[in-house]
Order: C-alpha cells, then sequence, then structure tokens
C-alpha cells in the first residue's frame, strides 16, 4: 500500500514540459498551420521557445559580431520585417568611420544585422537614402547609393592588400552588384540579393556563399565590415563604416590619403558563427 501511494504521489508531481530549443514541426497540410510545437510552447524563427524573443542578439562587443545560425533560411526579398536578427545602427555618432567625400552634411545613415543557415551568410540593411539616389551603371556602383559588405572568408587580414578569399561586395539601390578585391580591382563574387526602395529608405537583403570567395566553407570567425554608401550616380559622396581598427600611420592606403576597409583589410571587424 505505501508503495502505490508513493506511486501515486510521484505520478501526480510528474508533469512533462518539452524543452526549448527543440525545433518546430511542419504543420498540417490543408489547416493553414504552418509551424508547430509542442503545448505552452510558441514557434519563433524555426524554433520552439516558451517566449518570443523580438530578435536574435548579434553584438559580441567592440568590432565583433556574432551571427546566430538560423533553422529556416531567410527570405532574400528586400523585406526587411520579417527579419530574424537584431540590428546595429550606423550613423554619425556610431560608426568607427566617417568618411565625408563630397557630402554636403547628407550621410546616409542607417541599420544591418547579419545571420547563418547552413553555409551561408546573411546580410541585410536598412539605409536613408540620400538624392538623388545615382544610377551609374556596373560596375562603379559605389558611386550610387549603395552598401559595401566586406568579407574576409578564412579570418585572416593582417595584411593591407585583401588575401583571395576576401572581397568588397557592393551592392546598390536597384540591386545592381559589383566585387572588388584591394590590388586586384573588379572580381566575380556571385551572390544572391534582393533591393526596394521607398520614398525614405532602400533595404537590401543578400546571402554569400564561401565558394564565391573560393572556399569550401567559412572558417568560424571571419572578417566582417559594412559601409553605408551615398553617392549621386557622379561621385561617391559619404560611406559610413561600422568599424575601424586602426588609423594612420599604422594603417593607410591610397599613398596615406585614406584609411579605409576599402582598401585596406586590417580595418575589418570580425563576425562569429553561432555553434
Amino acid at each position: 500500500m505505501r508503495l502505490f501511494w508513493a506511486w501515486l504521489l510521484v505520478a501526480g508531481c510528474y508533469s512533462p514540459s518539452p524543452p526549448d530549443g527543440i525545433a518546430c514541426s511542419s504543420g498540417s497540410p490543408g489547416t493553414g498551420v504552418d509551424k508547430r510545437c509542442p503545448e505552452s510552447l510558441f514557434c519563433s524563427f524555426g524554433t520552439c521557445v516558451s517566449e518570443v524573443a523580438e530578435c536574435l542578439p548579434i553584438e559580441a562587443g567592440a568590432g565583433k559580431l556574432t551571427a546566430p545560425r538560423l533553422r529556416e533560411a531567410p527570405i532574400i526579398d528586400g523585406n526587411v520585417e520579417d527579419w530574424p536578427t537584431c540590428f546595429v545602427t550606423v550613423d554619425q555618432s556610431t560608426a568607427g568611420l566617417v568618411r565625408d567625400l563630397n557630402s554636403d552634411g547628407k550621410f546616409a545613415p542607417g541599420r544591418f544585422s547579419i545571420a547563418a543557415f547552413d553555409d551561408l551568410l546573411y546580410v541585410v540593411a536598412e539605409v536613408q537614402s540620400v538624392l538623388p539616389l545615382g544610377d551609374h551603371a556596373i560596375p562603379n556602383i559605389f558611386l550610387n547609393n549603395a552598401i559595401s559588405v566586406y568579407v574576409d572568408a578564412d579570418g585572416d587580414f593582417d595584411n593591407a592588400p585583401y588575401d583571395t578569399d576576401a572581397a568588397q561586395i557592393v551592392v546598390d539601390h536597384a540591386n545592381r552588384t559589383a566585387a572588388f578585391r584591394s590590388g586586384m580591382g573588379l572580381v566575380s563574387v556571385p551572390i544572391d540579393s534582393a533591393t526596394q526602395t521607398s520614398a525614405s529608405t532602400f533595404t537590401i537583403e543578400m546571402a554569400i556563399s564561401p565558394s564565391s570567395l573560393g572556399r569550401t566553407t567559412f572558417t568560424d570567425t571571419i572578417g566582417f565590415d559594412i559601409g553605408l554608401v551615398g553617392g549621386d550616380g557622379e561621385v561617391m559622396t559619404s560611406e559610413l563604416v561600422w568599424f575601424q581598427a586602426c588609423t594612420e600611420p599604422e594603417c593607410g592606403c591610397l599613398g596615406g590619403q585614406d584609411s579605409a576597409p576599402f582598401c585596406d583589410s586590417r580595418q575589418f571587424g570580425t563576425a562569429m558563427f553561432a555553434p
């Protein structure tokens, strides 16, 4: 009898609850339910959780980012409303480097974020437009309103000239793309990208494969930087760069006339892929 009552006590206290972090299951066909989780959990960014986070954090310190690994690939359509990871603001007060080339006081502030899925690095940016947006043709689309994403795929960027697995990838407001490597000029770096333009902003989403940079995989920590570019189609007027690691005389290029990531990879910050 004592064993019976002890069993009842244990059974009455046992209330199994599924743990956070399991993958959302597929919804039932024809029900209109896309993703499902056990009772008491919610599907958030492909993962079952007890509390839905507003976004997944990416900041990891000065010049350091963490790219959360997603269970579902982001949709590359230029719409940032469904973007799962948190954004980092870049403006004149927060930028590591403010390049005032001919801005007349007009910069292109905004925000950006990163994420990872499978072997791809995803980057998104929302930028305040500077009119005119510019309509320069490929390859010199950095003369338009655009973003420059700087990536070193193996995380080894100790020299000013880019390694062969590093590139400056430019995407402008009209989804024109081009890539450059310091010391080599124009290079081929295929990416998947999409843009949307409103009256006051333009948004860019992109996915970068390590194979586009000549590698089979990204290393756990890569070189990364991003610049929000203002340009009228004739001249590049400004760039707000997220991070600048060093300045003249330690780092520099163009005969000491500039010290920026487009020509010196030592300026890059880092992005670490989450486990």
